[in-house]
């Protein structure tokens, strides 16, 4: 497997396999001895982030971010650019994913919109109702049918229809994209993954210049108005 060091706008290409350290432990990690390049990497078949991750000895949301990914574990395509962040100590794998939490409190609908999600490549209705921060069976009810099962992948690039909470507002604001994935941005503006997603149907990450990034429209300040909330489809 071969990735590339960026030095300035050039690129030399190396093998991964003889630039990279392997860490025992964070107590034995030295930090003089890390890869401290930036690296560019092209997507084989058959890779995960995962694999990706193991490959170039670098942690799975360290990637995610200076990718600027939606979600890093959205299925990769043959042929992706990815940027590889410098080696660390502390390699991050589990910040950035969107997990269940056994104590979470998850809704019967979404606050303000939108109003339909367009499905990504591996998506389930419990993944999708997950990144809604609503229940899957809340979900289940209005999306196209109730004799979905929660766990079965779905077609890519289908609606499904989100219950919304009514009477309810969301403000939206254009974002330049330039560190982080969407759980980030979500977490410090009062939204969801999924609303993120159905606002930027098509994004998946950029590989544009540090520093730099896309323009996506992020939903911030999400809440009901008044206390007779209903649930609407």
């Amino acid at each position: 497997m071969r990735f590339s060091i960026i030095l300035g706008y050039s690129l030399i290409s190396l093998s991964a396999a003889s630039h990279l350290h392997a860490r025992n432990s964070l107590s034995s990690c030295d930090e003089a001895t890390l890869n401290t390049t930036v690296g560019a990497y092209t997507t084989q078949e058959g890779d995960t982030m995962a694999s990706i991750s193991s490959t170039v000895n670098r942690g799975m949301c360290d990637i995610a971010r200076l990718n600027r990914m939606a979600d890093a574990l959205l299925p990769l395509t043959t042929g992706e650019a990815l940027i590889i962040p410098p080696e660390t100590c502390q390699p991050d794998n589990s910040t950035c994913l969107i997990t269940a939490h056994p104590n979470g409190t998850y809704s019967d609908c979404v606050k303000g919109g939108p109003h339909t999600y367009y499905t990504l490549k591996g998506d389930t209705i419990r993944y999708v109702a997950l990144k809604l921060n609503i229940t899957i069976d809340s979900l289940l009810a209005t999306a196209q049918g109730p004799d979905k099962d929660a766990d079965t992948v779905l077609d890519e690039g289908d609606f499904l229809k989100i219950p919304l909470c009514s009477p309810s507002h969301c403000s939206f604001h254009p974002y330049t994209f330039t560190y982080g994935t969407y759980k980030d941005i979500a977490e410090k503006s009062g939204s969801t993954v999924g609303q993120l997603m159905a606002m930027n149907p098509t994004y998946n990450h950029s590989d544009v210049a540090r520093g730099e990034g896309p323009v996506i429209a992020v939903v911030r300040d999400c809440h009901t108005v008044g206390s007779n909330v209903t649930v609407i489809s």
